[in-house]
């Protein structure tokens, strides 16, 4: 029996290893939404920090255009003082002067002495106009009532006063005139027109306007138009050139315009201190921020950004011009008609 036993376990086949159990589909699709939602959270969170980035870089972008903007103001009103101050002194020294040479002309000075000594203050004071506000309409008055004055005496030892005060004056007038209010005025017009440009996060926030079905369709057919324009908002897909301006929030869109008025604003004040590459700099940075963040394909913004580039070639730095050469010749005739003095 023993035998038997032994041979019949030896003849009946193993038995088979039980199946191999294989994880549902439902966990493996949880662990791939986990998976994604994990990898959309990690994204989420880096863009986040790239955006507190910009925000922060903003942020001193703006208080550096205010600290600018602040000097720039300091030093205006410091130059405005010191004119009014020059001025002051200027007309104080003018009628002394004026009254001293009345009483002395009256006895030993002829036409051409007298003329002399009125070109000569008149001559400094335009002459410090000119280096101060760079107004050259102030100089070319004084030359030309001068000019005047020298041919209506028509002395021949004020021939080389006369020669250098029309050169000086043709020198003068054949620079080009920097239009500082026409700038100042299209500068102004630019601010104003800020506020109403449209950003480029504004044109994707705009929803799509629902199709409507044609009113003799019956129910069932406005019902299923209606749910499938519904369908097509529910996932939309666009080209993001610029991931910054898309995530750009109302807060930060409000600092972005009143940061490009701060750099508008220091341009203008670059404009009368004849500042010219802090001018150019200060638009180059406004032109950035419209190509940058505001909707390119709207006709306010390219009227905007044409304006601005139409600004950035205006020349707002000339030459420096004096009147040396008059004031050097009045000078020397001057001197030479004290020598001959009776």
């Amino acid at each position: 029996m023993t035998q038997e036993a032994s041979l019949s376990a030896a003849l009946t086949p193993p038995a088979a290893p039980p199946p191999r159990r294989t994880p549902p589909l439902p966990l493996i699709l949880s662990v791939l939404a986990l998976a994604i939602a994990g990898g959309l959270a990690w994204q989420q969170h880096r863009s986040n920090k790239e955006l507190k980035q910009v925000v922060s870089q903003q942020e001193a972008l703006l208080q550096t255009a205010q600290g600018r903007e602040q000097a720039a103001q300091g030093q205006l009103q410091a130059l405005q003082r010191e004119v009014a101050l020059l001025s002051a002194k200027q007309l104080e020294a003018q009628t002394q002067q004026a009254t001293l040479s009345a009483m002395y002309d009256s006895v030993t000075r002829t036409d051409s002495q007298r003329l002399l000594i009125e070109a000569e203050q008149a001559l400094s004071y335009a002459s410090q106009q000119l280096q101060l506000s760079g107004r050259s309409d102030v100089a070319l008055t004084t030359l030309a009532a001068l000019d005047a004055q020298l041919q209506s005496l028509n002395r021949p030892e004020l021939i080389n006063v006369r020669k250098a005060v029309s050169h000086d004056y043709e020198a003068l007038k054949s620079l080009p005139v920097i239009d500082t209010v026409g700038i100042a005025t299209k500068l102004d017009s630019l601010i104003d027109e800020l506020d109403k440009l449209p950003l480029h996060i504004d044109a994707l926030r705009d929803p799509h306007m629902a199709v409507n079905a044609p009113e003799e369709a019956n129910l069932l057919q406005r019902i299923s138009t209606e749910a499938w324009g519904e369908l097509k908002q529910l996932v939309q897909i666009r080209r993001m050139d610029r991931v910054d301006s898309v995530l750009l929030t109302p807060e930060q869109g409000v600092l972005l315009r009143e940061n490009m008025k701060l750099r508008l604003l220091d341009a203008r004040s670059a404009v009368v201190q004849r500042n010219a590459p802090a001018y150019r700099a200060d638009l180059a940075a406004v032109a950035q921020y419209l190509g940058r963040y505001f909707d390119t394909h709207a006709a306010q913004t390219q009227r905007a950004h044409q304006l601005v580039t139409t600004l950035a070639q205006a020349n707002v730095a000339l030459p420096v011009q004096d009147l040396a050469a008059s004031l050097q010749a009045v000078r020397a005739a001057r001197g030479a008609a004290e020598k001959v003095k009776p």
